[in-house]
């Protein structure tokens, strides 16, 4: 009785068994300071992403009536799909990347929290952008696809302004 319940105690903090993990990158021929200029303002997804046909910052969670104070953005989806809430939650300017979290909006996510970053390569740059989320209402290989070709088309985006072909991201 009493390892089942330290296995259950070790569960909970373990937190979600079925968190997901994706993690996407792309090489970019260009300073890393210069993509980070392109992406690195909260709202600026909407300049490179194709699936983002609008982003508006919508200051802070006071504004939905939340407790904590982090910058948000409405992401108004392309083709009609939708508007995404998310909040940013970490941002370091030094290192080039901030971390945001999902609010509301038709994502088939749970819990999900990701990291954009750009990293020094030789001359150029590599962008990562990963995650962590629980699937909702999709299986996990169908969630798990879903996001990464959201981050596939992103990267692709960010690649494409730079003069960089389209290519699969590894």
């Amino acid at each position: 009785m009493r390892q089942a319940i330290s296995g259950i105690v070790l569960a909970v903090l373990a937190g979600p068994a079925g968190a997901i993990e994706v993690s996407r990158s792309r090489d970019i021929p260009a300073p890393p300071a210069a993509v980070w200029a392109l992406i690195g303002g909260f709202c600026s997804i909407a300049l490179w992403h194709p699936q983002v046909a609008a982003c508006e910052s919508s200051g802070t969670r006071e504004d939905l009536d939340r407790e904590d104070n982090e910058p948000m953005r409405r992401l108004v989806v392309a083709g009609g799909l939708g508007t995404l809430v998310e909040a940013e939650t970490r941002r370091d300017e030094a290192g080039m990347s901030y971390s945001y979290a999902f609010v509301e909006g038709p994502l088939p996510v749970a819990a999900y929290n990701a990291t954009l970053q750009v990293r020094p390569n030789g001359t150029g740059a590599t962008v990562v952008w990963s995650a962590t989320f629980d699937p909702a209402g999709l299986s996990e290989v169908a969630a798990r696809a879903d996001i990464e070709g959201v981050y596939d088309q992103g990267l692709d985006g960010i690649a494409r302004e730079f003069g960089a072909p389209a290519a699969r991201p590894r």
